[in-house]
């Protein structure tokens, strides 16, 4: 299937050493585009085989001469790893040496500036400060020879006002250059973007809806008025996940959750933002070797990894941003691999909810209850809405909250629960007795 594509022998080499059978439809879609020096703009989950559908083309269309030709952008030094790894794994079989290069923090840069005075790359791949910082600032990196610019992840990499930085990097560049950007959504700063640069180029919507991978099962599961750490361990107890990635909206909740799932006997792993580079990337190294079972993350430290083999990803808390449950959810069912998507909701979600659905989710009402999942019916979801609205009139939350308070409103809360329920059962028993 490959074949119709007329790469050079070595990338077929390389294809045939990564296992790849026939292209995917991303793949499909995309390769004769790059091959023919178009621009393109695809928006794509991640695991479709985005990263291979420029790589392959891109190696293929290299030229002879020692300059620079093809740079490649990503918002993470990880994913930055990830991509300089995949691109050697296709160089390594071209019959002459193919210079690839990374450039990401936490690298010596007087020893990168020293390498560049003696010859350039002829692929750079790099997150966008250091990129700028050697293309720009110490103009080092002569990128004025480049030929196409990849902007990989690209709502991430738009995610602050980073784009003047990226409008010095592209002034220096041709203006004929091909363009290749790859996103799983498309946000305001990188709307902008593609108004200024791209705006005569139709996008490929290789997702169409956000939520069409058919091999991710969707699950919410009510957690109001419950304890979450319990709930999560009766959950691990019973699906016993190949890799979970726990995602919570905070460091000191992921410090928190981490503690008492090793405390239960797990093994933990943590992504946090306060990690040192050198500690993320020995993390990384753990996970990736199947040391911890459970990982839990903030979407800060987690965004850009690539993670194989994870089977569940829990959503102990939803993000407060929307457009994060695509990525979240977006790192299990890889690769034709199934997977679950576990969140843990409150019933004041239900805005949020419909924002999901109208994106294109299909998901399941279901509660947990006795070690199984048990579908929640819209009449049970509403009382349940309801009966905690209730709750919170007839025990409010104080202004000042004393030590203890909040266990003991919880634990009254669920006392009120049980009366409430004893209540309404009488209720409509009584009623029964009426008609009869």
């Amino acid at each position: 299937m490959f074949k119709k594509y007329r790469f050079k022998e070595f990338i077929y080499e390389a294809i045939a050493e990564l296992g790849f059978t026939a292209p995917t439809e991303i793949q499909d879609k995309i390769i004769p585009k790059v091959l023919s020096g178009q621009s393109v703009i695809g928006k794509s989950q991640t695991g479709t085989g985005k990263t291979h559908a420029f790589l392959f083309p891109l190696i293929n269309n290299l030229g002879d001469g020692p300059e620079t030709e093809v740079l490649i952008l990503t918002p993470t030094r990880e994913l930055g790893f990830q991509l300089y790894e995949e691109t050697v794994k296709i160089t390594k079989h071209a019959p002459m040496p193919i210079d690839v290069r990374l450039y990401v923090g936490g690298t010596d840069r007087e020893r990168e500036i020293e390498r560049l005075a003696k010859s350039q790359p002829k692929i750079a791949i790099g997150s966008i400060g250091r990129i700028s910082d050697l293309a720009v600032t110490a103009n080092a990196l002569k990128i004025h020879t480049i030929r196409t610019v990849v902007f990989d992840e690209a709502d991430m990499i738009f995610e602050s006002d980073r784009l003047t930085t990226v409008d010095a990097i592209l002034s220096r560049i041709d203006a004929t250059a091909q363009i290749l950007v790859f996103s799983a959504t498309i946000n305001q700063e990188l709307r902008v973007f593609l108004n200024k640069y791209l705006a005569k180029i139709p996008m490929i919507d290789l997702a169409g809806r956000e939520f069409t991978c058919e091999t991710i099962t969707h699950v919410f599961i009510p957690a109001k008025n419950r304890d979450k750490d319990a709930l999560l361990s009766e959950l691990f107890s019973t699906f016993h996940p190949y890799l979970a990635l726990i995602f919570v909206n905070t460091k000191a909740r992921a410090d928190e959750l981490a503690s008492h799932l090793a405390a239960t006997g797990l093994e933990v792993g943590k992504l946090t933002g306060d990690l040192s580079p050198r500690d993320r990337k020995q993390m990384l190294r753990r996970i990736k070797s199947g040391q911890y079972q459970y990982v839990v993350a903030t979407d800060l430290a987690a965004r850009g990894i690539d993670i194989t083999g994870v089977s569940h990803v829990i959503n102990y808390e939803l993000p407060t941003d929307i457009d994060f449950f695509t990525h979240r959810v977006g790192r299990t069912g890889r690769a034709g691999f199934t997977g679950m998507s576990i969140s843990l909701y409150d019933y004041d979600d239900v805005e949020y909810l419909q924002k999901l659905r109208a994106k294109g989710l299909k998901c399941a009402l279901m509660d947990f209850v006795n070690g199984e999942l048990v579908r929640i019916s819209s009449g049970t979801f509403r009382r349940r809405k309801q009966l905690g609205e209730e709750l919170h009139r007839i025990i409010p939350m104080p202004v000042k909250i004393k030590p203890g308070y909040r266990k003991k409103r919880k634990l009254e809360i669920e006392k009120r629960i049980r009366k409430l329920r004893r209540e309404r059962i009488e209720a409509i028993y009584k009623g029964k007795r009426k008609k009869q």
